[in-house]
């Protein structure tokens, strides 16, 4: 029987063939040339529009609300490398780790295998998923951690905290700030701000609701028994050996909840106590009574205070304020770095996995079958034999995965908000920070025209990092070619 398919080729002449031939080809370098076309016109017009506005300043300072000229990027470099290396740290061994478990430590069970399967189909469709969807799964998982921890308020401090030091601050007569430090102790009373799990006089637990003064009478009708209104005070006690805070819900239901030492915002200087100068340097802080006048000397005034005044020119109350380094982290997350990072690591990680696979896959099969025949357990050929061949491509899709996430905008939108410029330079995880993606997609959208050139400048510089990233790729890809060659 002859096939349909051979009796139409053999039909056509070689004239017809090479005509087609000849007009795939035209069509294919048209649309080529078409993209080219485009892709240059795009790079010429960001060049012209923001090529003369590159230099030293520009790469060094930080964002100037409605001032183009002394506006920079120094800041968002900063922000973009931090947050990267974060995503970077996390994504990359988590990456190549599962690539390795799914490709060489396949289960041969048939449960095993279908759960192994699972996996693979979620990676693969994971890696198609627009990169909003994963900045809503880092606002509701690292930011907001579920809800499953207080909300932290400004000057407020966290359940959960570690890397942090606390210090009161006062002004002394002088005008020099001078620092002490603060003690966390349980205070008389405290208002009711969030809710909370508590638990009610006859030991039954229940999620306390909290609701705002101005919520209709109908809403809080519904669980008057189990609602405050924020801001309610309540009061310290101790119960058989705890200390416990005792409040009442609308209704009258009596309830508490643990007591933890926590820092009052001010503090009242009432008697002379140590303290540390701007210097770094520590004295004894002059309390001079309600009555007495104002020093003239100039030392004295340095390292005096009033005791605490109703009169505003003689008050002395300290303010807490917090020292945090670098490491300094809170649960939850919030809207920080660390957040950002995470959440990027999350956008990269299916595409760390899959290429990581497929470097794994294009390792010969001889290879490990040398080595099991030399008597090495499936660990050690892994590590001996697989990684060292697959090492080019893992690190080729690895480098292309960070190209990735230093140009993502909508996920650190999401988390982070649009930041484009803080009045600190970034101290600690926990801090916000502007980034290339999200200071282009800003200054591209706002009023001032000069702010358009910044943002032409800004995406010359953000291709250059992309450019040099792609370069490491291919340049190692090269050497580890060689050296295995």
């Amino acid at each position: 029987m002859t096939d349909p398919l051979n009796q139409q080729l053999e039909h056509r002449s070689d004239g017809q063939r090479k005509m087609f031939s000849s007009s795939f080809s035209v069509i294919c370098l048209l649309v080529s040339s078409l993209a080219i076309v485009v892709l240059a016109t795009l790079l010429f017009s960001i060049f012209v529009t923001g090529g003369t506005w590159l230099n030293l300043e520009f790469l060094t300072a930080s964002h100037r609300e409605n001032n183009p000229e002394e506006s920079g990027i120094g800041q968002a470099i900063v922000g973009s490398l931090v947050i990267c290396s974060i995503c970077g740290l996390v994504a990359l061994p988590i990456g190549v780790g599962t690539a390795i478990f799914l490709e060489e430590f396949q289960p041969r069970r048939r449960i095993l295998r279908m759960f192994h399967g699972l996996i693979q189909l979620n990676i693969n469709n994971l890696a198609g998923v627009p990169s909003i969807v994963y900045g809503i799964l880092g606002l509701t998982a690292f930011v907001y951690m579920f809800g499953a921890f207080h909300s932290i308020r400004i000057n407020g401090q966290p359940d959960y905290e570690i890397g942090a030091t606390y210090s009161y601050q006062v002004k002394t007569l002088g005008g020099q700030y001078v620092k002490f430090p603060a003690r966390a102790k349980l205070q008389p009373t405290i208002e009711i701000q969030d809710s909370r799990t508590v638990t009610d006089s006859s030991g039954k637990r229940f999620k306390l609701n909290v609701f705002s003064p101005i919520d209709e009478e109908s809403t809080l009708a519904k669980t008057r028994s189990k609602s405050v209104i924020r801001g309610t005070q309540a009061q310290l006690i101790n119960r058989e050996g705890a200390d416990l805070y005792e409040a009442a819900t609308i209704d009258g239901r009596s309830f508490t909840f643990p007591a933890k030492p926590t820092y009052s915002q001010f503090a009242k200087i009432l008697e002379p106590i140590t303290v540390t100068g701007p210097d770094g340097k520590s004295f004894e802080l002059n309390v001079l009574s309600k009555s007495e006048a104002i020093p003239t000397d100039e030392l004295v005034k340095a390292r005096s205070v009033f005791a605490d005044s109703p009169d505003p020119n003689k008050r002395s109350s300290a303010s807490i304020f917090r020292e945090n380094s670098f490491f300094h982290m809170h649960l939850p997350f919030s809207k920080s770095v660390l957040s950002a990072g995470l959440t990027l690591a999350l956008v990269i990680l299916p595409i760390v996995i899959i290429a990581s696979q497929e470097a794994i896959r294009g390792v010969p099969q001889t290879l490990r079958e040398a080595a099991f025949g030399m008597g090495a357990t499936r660990w050690q050929v892994v590590r001996g034999a697989v990684l060292p061949s697959a090492t080019p491509g893992i690190m080729t899709g690895a480098i292309l995965a960070m190209s990735r996430a230093i140009g993502e905008a909508a996920p650190l939108l999401a988390v982070m908000g649009g930041v484009l410029g803080t009045t600190n330079h970034l101290s600690s995880l926990m801090d916000r920070t502007p980034v290339l993606p999200v200071t282009i997609f800003k200054w591209a959208g706002d009023e001032n025209q000069g702010f358009e050139h910044l943002a032409a400048a800004a995406i010359i510089v953000l291709l250059a990092f992309l450019l040099m990233m792609n370069s490491v790729a291919i340049l190692i890809r090269h050497r580890y070619e060689k050296k295995l060659a």
